[in-house]
């Protein structure tokens, strides 16, 4: 299956891309991974059957989680 990838700033797609997956469990792993590379940006990936994103960057969360 093909997923899309948006990575964004605000509202503005500053990259996209598109990779192929088999199970969800490896589609949520890409997404983890995409998130950690595109740390200081929001990502969206897109499906025929689902949208993933994340409220934060991964970055905000990890500053967040040392707040704690």
């Amino acid at each position: 299956m093909k997923a899309i990838f948006r990575v964004l700033k605000g509202q503005e797609v500053v990259f996209s891309y598109e990779m192929e997956f088999n199970q969800v469990k490896e589609l949520n792993e890409l997404f983890q991974e995409s998130r950690k590379v595109w740390a200081e940006y929001i990502v969206e990936v897109d499906t025929d059957y689902m949208t993933l994103s994340a409220s934060h960057s991964y970055a905000e969360e990890a500053k967040m989680s040392l707040a704690s």
